[in-house]
């Protein structure tokens, strides 16, 4: 689904081959037992001695963009979406001009946001092949890789971005993940990588839009695309996809707290959704529409085992996929046909159908294992507190019937008692959308023996948690007065609880939907 003013903002924010070694920065302090970290109102949740000697050293906002590329000037992709201890990560780069990177571990850093952990000399300029239009509108780079970065070890797991700068300083990103695949700890923070493909828009094509597409990205147009590529550059924000909008803020405050905290991006979850019932709670970031069959048994078996999930957005688990491979590997290609009767697959494997998870013939809505439906992308309205007794609000001061704007814009879910699932939904927050005449749930569903689930139902819940005094507007959006610093306690209160083990232990949902007045 669009999300026209959201992209506006983001679209404004902006080894060794061939003889040049990556050179590693400080090598990573060696990772210590598990503790408890202090929380706004004296909670405590889990924490990682790493994570905080790692926030500790100096940051640095070099890794900020002031002058993006435009697209075929200085651009790149990895050839994975992340890696693990002792794996190599190839980049594909075309540069007009030559140009130099440098690696960034994303966090807190004294407020500062990033850490140079590597960085290589000028190359020079790097040329390749026109971009590929192949069957369903697929948009692929037959690129050569130009630098590849070797994991030593000394990297911390995180999130990454490479920052490329050419001798006229133009800049652009790359994103990448580092994954410690031994990790149980307490946190899996999860990138949405198959959602930021969705939307990406670079040679035109995306899964909503082609070249003659209406503003609106009407999804019955014949010229979308069918599959889109990660072997391609992210247009939007200067490369960086949707990192920043939809989950840099809550990486930023976790780290901050030194979280115990474990990462990857939904590919992996696809490749190994085993692993999320190793963890106490699974951050779901703020735009996680695009779904695998394995991602999402991943996430239902993990809530059976035990463990939570916090869905920090919106519109989360809608549209099924599919993964196909590319010339550079395994999972590269992500196919969403968006019509059972278009889809090859329906005739075949109808369960795998690439249409939305509530449609025929897959008819298994998100609601099943979450309580919340998706509801439309018209929203413009201030979050309206309904239950201001429950564990999310505690500590922040609310009433019921307080209005807290700047969170449902765009994108909302709800709590609708047609739809099939659990009829013991707590709803927290109730509130009116005037576009459409519907109404937009801050959700929590914890049946005995499982795994609690909350739904924040806000596509700028985690938009809304920005909060910084040294990282500029321009990627950082200021803090919303009487909104962001009642968010930033509730995700406290989200850490705490569900840092704690299975929720419904000491928090059961009973089906509370009290509306304020």
């Amino acid at each position: 689904m669009t999300e026209i003013a959201r992209r506006r903002f983001l679209a404004g924010a902006a080894g060794l081959l061939g003889g040049t070694a990556i050179a590693p920065a400080l090598p990573r302090a060696a990772a210590s037992t598990a503790t408890m970290v202090p929380l706004p109102g004296g909670q405590h949740a889990p924490g990682a001695r790493w994570l905080e000697q790692e926030n500790a050293r100096p940051g640095t906002l070099a890794w900020m963009v002031s002058k993006p590329a435009p697209p075929g000037v200085l651009e790149g992709f990895a050839t994975s979406t992340s890696i693990a201890q002792g794996e190599v990560l190839p980049l594909a780069i075309r540069a007009a001009r030559p140009f130099r990177l440098a690696v960034y571990r994303m966090g807190f850093y004294q407020g500062l946001g990033g850490r140079l952990i590597a960085q290589a000399n000028w190359r020079p300029a790097a040329h390749q092949p026109s971009s590929q239009l192949l069957e369903h509108n697929l948009v692929s780079c037959p690129w050569t890789p130009t630098v590849t970065l070797s994991h030593t070890g000394t990297w911390p797991p995180g999130c990454y971005l490479v920052k490329l700068t050419d001798e006229a300083g133009l800049e652009r990103w790359i994103p990448f993940t580092v994954r410690d695949d031994h990790s149980n700890a307490a946190f899996c923070f999860v990138n949405a990588v198959t959602t930021w493909q969705a939307y990406n828009q670079w040679g035109g094509y995306n899964l909503y839009n082609g070249p003659n597409a209406g503003p609106g990205g009407d999804t019955t147009r014949s010229n979308r695309a069918r599959v889109v590529s990660f072997d391609r550059p992210y247009l939007a924000a200067a490369g960086s996809g949707d990192f920043f909008g939809n989950e840099f803020p809550v990486l930023y405050q976790a780290e901050r707290y030194g979280l115990d905290l474990s990462y990857c991006t939904s590919v992996d979850l696809h490749t190994f959704p085993t692993r999320l019932a190793a963890h106490r709670c699974v951050l779901s970031m703020g735009h996680d529409e695009y779904w695998s069959r394995p991602m999402r048994a991943g996430v239902e078996q993990a809530i059976a085992a035990g463990t939570n999930v916090a869905l920090l957005g919106a519109n989360f688990c809608y549209r099924q996929i599919r993964f196909e491979p590319s010339a550079f590997g395994p999972d590269r290609h992500v196919v969403n046909y968006k019509s059972a009767a278009e889809d090859p697959m329906t005739a075949v494997h109808p369960s795998l159908s690439t249409v939305n998870w509530g449609q025929p013939p897959v008819n298994e809505p998100e609601s099943l294992f979450s309580g919340s439906t998706y509801g439309s992308l018209n929203a413009n309205d201030p979050l309206v507190v309904t239950n201001p007794s429950a564990w999310l609000w505690a500590g922040t001061g609310v009433r019921a019937g307080t209005q807290l704007p700047g969170i449902l814009i765009g994108e909302y879910n709800y709590f609708n008692p047609a739809e099939p699932g659990p009829r013991k939904v707590d709803v927290f927050a109730h509130s009116p959308i005037r576009a459409s005449g519907g109404v937009a749930d801050v959700t929590y569903l914890a049946l005995p023996g499982r795994g609690g689930v909350l739904a924040t139902g806000a596509a700028h819940w985690i938009y809304a948690t920005s909060a910084s005094v040294r990282i500029p507007h321009a990627v950082f959006k200021p803090a919303i007065p009487t909104t962001t610093a009642v968010l930033l306690r509730a995700m406290a209160n989200v850490y705490a609880l569900f840092g704690a083990g299975p929720a419904s232990t000491t928090h059961p949902s009973g089906g509370h939907r009290s509306v304020a007045p």
